[in-house]
C-alpha cells in the first residue's frame, strides 16, 4: 500500500512539470497545446478491494434443543386392608396383621392366629351348643394357665363387650414370673353370633396393656357376624 502511494506521487509531480514546460513555450513545431490530462489526487484514500475470503461467513443459526418433557412418576395405589372372610364371618384387619389358619377350619368350628403389630391374637369359634359366654372365657383362661406353668395368671378386670349387635364379656389378666415381676398380660373376650349359632372367643396377649386394649377394640370394631 505504501509503495503504491509513492508511485502515484511521482507520477503526479512528473505531470505537473510537463504542464509547466508547455505553458512557457517549447518551439514553433508545437502546433497545438497539449490537452490537460486529469491527474488523480494522490491524497485521496484508495479503496482496496476486499478479497472474497475476507467476507465474513454467515453466522450459523443455532438449532433449538428440544426440552425433554418430564415423565410423570406413577403413584402407587395403596393396597386395601386385608379381610378375613372365609368361615362364615368377616374380620377386617389393619395393614401389618399376619393371619395363620389352622388346618381343618370350617364355618362351624376353627381357630386362627394373628400377629398384629406388637400383640398376638387367637380367635376361635365353636357351635353354640348352650355354652355360656362366661364358660367360654373361663375355659380359655384355664387353657392358658395349663400351658404356661412357669407363670402365674391373675384376673384384673371384667366388663361387657359389644360386638355389633351382640353383647359379650371381656376379662383382663396379667402374668407374673417366679420373681413376682409382671411380664405381660392380655384380654379374653367371648360373644355369640345368634343367627349363625356360633360362639366366638378372642384372646389378645402383649406386654403393653394399652396396646393390647387398642388392638382388641380395632378387631371387635371390624368384626361382623355376617
Amino acid at each position: 500500500m505504501v509503495l503504491l502511494n509513492k508511485m502515484r506521487a511521482i507520477a503526479f509531480v512528473t505531470v505537473v512539470m510537463l504542464l509547466a514546460l508547455t505553458a512557457c513555450g517549447g518551439g514553433s513545431d508545437v502546433s497545438s497545446p497539449v490537452a490537460s490530462t486529469a491527474v488523480p489526487d494522490a491524497s485521496a484514500p484508495v479503496t482496496t478491494p476486499v478479497p472474497p475470503t475476507a467476507i465474513a461467513a454467515p453466522t450459523a443459526i443455532p438449532t433449538a434443543i428440544p426440552t425433554a418433557i418430564p415423565t410423570a412418576i406413577p403413584t402407587a395405589t395403596p393396597e386395601p386392608p386385608p379381610v378375613l372372610d372365609a368361615f362364615g364371618f368377616v374380620l377386617g384387619l389393619d395393614r401389618g396383621a399376619y393371619v395363620t389358619n389352622i388346618p381343618g377350619n370350617t364355618d362351624a368350628q376353627g381357630l386362627v392366629q394373628l400377629e398384629y403389630s406388637g400383640v398376638n391374637v387367637i380367635l376361635s369359634w365353636v357351635p353354640d351348643n348352650g355354652a355360656t359366654i362366661e364358660g367360654l372365657v373361663s375355659g380359655t383362661f384355664g387353657t392358658l394357665q395349663s400351658n404356661q406353668t412357669d407363670l402365674t395368671f391373675d384376673t384384673v378386670s371384667e366388663s361387657k363387650l359389644k360386638v355389633g349387635l351382640e353383647i359379650g364379656t371381656v376379662v383382663g389378666f396379667k402374668s407374673v414370673d417366679g420373681s413376682g415381676d409382671v411380664v405381660g398380660g392380655g384380654l379374653i373376650g367371648a360373644w355369640n353370633c345368634v343367627d349363625q349359632a356360633t360362639s366366638f372367643t378372642i384372646m389378645v396377649i402383649g406386654q403393653d396393656a394399652s396396646l393390647v386394649q387398642l388392638r382388641l377394640n380395632r378387631l371387635i370394631d371390624n368384626f361382623d357376624c355376617a
